[in-house]
């Protein structure tokens, strides 16, 4: 039987599907190393493309949805900033691709049962390794500013770091849109 293969000057001519043969005993087996190199690869983007997207430090950063909103605009001075650890958060999103990579890779060991037991413990790790992959890819730096009005009243406000460099004393500009509030320049 003669094995399928792609044209030499195809560019995924080195990524090769799973191979398939068939076992004296009719029974058909994957490669595993093979099979799991494309998930491999696409976990590897999913994990290293956010990477790749920057944002200009010099500009101040809003999230889209707060564009066309009115906000209140008070005039602050900083009492204090020190630098904290805003924690990752999970979602469906990670636990669930970890979960399918997983049960995937699972499933390509064993034939059978055996296959079926490797899938679902493939899933459960994967869901957590994703989960956890997650929480690593959305953990950021960020900073705690008291600020206080011309009237006295004082705020706490956390925020992502977007290396404006508040200092002590400095008179800024807080946004309020609803429970949101934003130090600003």
């Amino acid at each position: 039987m003669n094995k399928p293969s792609l044209p030499a000057n195809c560019p995924f001519s080195q990524i090769r599907s799973s191979t398939i043969s068939n076992t004296l005993r009719g029974r058909i087996t994957l490669s595993m190393k093979r099979s799991l190199s494309p998930i491999l690869f696409a976990l590897g983007v999913m994990v290293f493309l956010p990477g790749c997207v920057t944002e200009d430090a010099g500009l101040p950063s809003y999230p889209a949805s707060s564009r066309g909103q009115a906000m209140q605009v008070f005039d602050v001075e900083i009492v204090s900033v020190r630098r904290v650890a805003l924690r990752g958060e999970s979602s469906i999103v990670g636990v669930g691709a970890g979960a399918l990579g997983g049960g995937i890779a699972g499933s390509m060991i064993g034939h059978g049962s055996t296959s079926a037991l490797t899938a679902v413990g493939g899933a459960l790790i994967g869901g957590l390794a994703g989960d956890a992959v997650e929480r690593k890819v959305t953990s950021s730096t960020g900073v705690e500013i008291m600020v206080r009005t011309r009237s006295g009243q004082a705020w706490s406000i956390v925020q992502k770091d977007q290396g404006e460099n508040f200092q002590r004393g400095e008179w800024v500009r807080m946004l309020i849109n609803g429970d949101k509030r934003i130090i600003t320049r």
